[in-house]
């Protein structure tokens, strides 16, 4: 039911962002729906999900279209010609998203094993991801 109710309030929160082009309103509403996500996946008890890559492709999407149609308005004759370009770059990123979502899932059916040293690649792997992130996330100037 919770999962239902944050579905329900990411949706309405996307809805009154674009009608008042407030991308403020957009990324709570982004953060809403990924909640939903995890509560309805906690809830389902599974220990993974393989959907879980076009869930992720779905969610890329629904941000960029909804972003995209913001900046667009007011100025859309400026941008026509990049229209056909912009919409392509969105549709290979979805699906490079899947592809990505579908090799950590094929990397999570490999077993390992255990052990300390296991344990250090995976800190090690996490933080190098959350490099990349912050790297990629810092404004250029």
């Amino acid at each position: 039911m919770e999962a239902l109710a944050l579905g329900a309030l990411g949706l309405a929160l996307l809805a009154v962002g674009l009608l008042l082009r407030s991308s403020g309103l957009l990324a709570w509403g982004l953060v809403a729906l990924g909640g939903e996500y995890s509560v309805w996946f906690a809830a389902q008890g599974l220990a993974l999900d393989e959907y879980a890559p076009l869930y992720a492709a779905t969610f890329l999407l629904v941000a960029e279209l909804a972003y995209w149609s913001i900046e667009l308005r007011g100025r859309a004759h400026e941008a026509e010609r990049l229209t056909e370009r912009r919409a392509a770059l969105i549709a290979i990123l979805a699906l490079l998203a899947i592809s990505a979502g579908g090799v950590v899932l094929a990397a999570t059916a490999v077993d390992l094993g255990s052990g300390v040293a296991i344990d250090l690649l995976g800190i090690a792997a996490a933080v190098a991801a959350l490099a990349v992130v912050a790297t990629l996330a810092r404004p250029r100037v």
